[in-house]
C-alpha cells in the first residue's frame, strides 16, 4: 500500500469540512477533532483490518466523502 501524506489529507479534510458543513456547533466539532483530546487524524480506522495504519480513520472519511460526492455528481436517468 502506498505511504500516505497525513498532513495533505489533514489539509484536504478541514478544507471539505468547513466548505460543506454550516451547521451550529460545527466550529466546536472541528476545534475538538484539532485538539489534542482528540486522535481523529492520526488513529486507525480499525485495530487490524481495513485501514489498520496511522491516519486510516481520516483516510477512510475521506474515501467514504469521495465516494459519496461521486454517487452525487451522477447523471439521474
Amino acid at each position: 500500500m502506498p505511504e500516505r501524506d497525513l498532513k495533505a489529507d489533514k489539509e484536504r479534510f478541514i478544507s471539505i469540512y468547513n466548505k460543506n458543513i454550516k451547521r451550529e456547533g460545527a466550529d466546536k466539532l472541528l476545534d475538538y477533532l484539532l485538539s489534542s483530546a482528540s486522535d481523529f487524524f492520526t488513529a486507525p480506522a480499525s485495530a487490524k483490518y481495513h485501514n489498520s495504519f496511522t491516519g486510516g480513520l481520516l483516510a477512510h472519511s475521506l474515501n467514504v466523502y469521495d465516494c459519496l460526492a461521486d454517487y452525487m455528481a451522477r447523471k439521474r436517468v
